[in-house]
């Protein structure tokens, strides 16, 4: 009796220490992914700059063209994917709202303008 004790007990230290291990990497997964969301750059204060509004990825295009322009926004174009879009910059003193069911509102300054999909016209350096 006492073996079969033993390897009862061992099998439950092993899915206790599984289950341990599955919650370290999903806590680090979701600590990484905050990390980079937050790193992202938004809309400065000081300067008004073009901000890239990404909607869901399911959103198609007319729905988030037409919430971007419900809430105030001055819509340019599409970015490189459907569901984002590429709104002018607020006027000095002008407050404008989230669109409904927007994820994020970046400026297109430093990484956001990987979500940007006109080419660059002035040449790098």
């Amino acid at each position: 009796m006492t073996s079969g004790s033993l390897i009862g007990a061992s099998a439950n230290s092993g899915r206790v220490a599984a289950l341990r291990d599955g919650c370290v990497v999903a806590l680090t997964l979701m600590a990484v992914s905050l990390a980079a969301v937050l790193s992202l750059p938004q809309a400065p204060t000081d300067r008004a700059v073009p901000q890239a509004i990404i909607f869901p990825p399911w959103m198609p295009q007319q729905d988030a063209v037409a919430r971007s322009l419900a809430a105030g926004h001055r819509v340019l174009r599409g970015g490189i994917s459907s569901f984002i879009v590429i709104a002018a910059a607020a006027e000095a003193g002008a407050e404008t709202a989230r669109p409904r069911g927007a994820l994020l509102m970046l400026a297109l300054d430093g990484l956001a303008g990987c979500l940007d999909s006109r080419a660059s016209v002035e040449p790098s350096l």
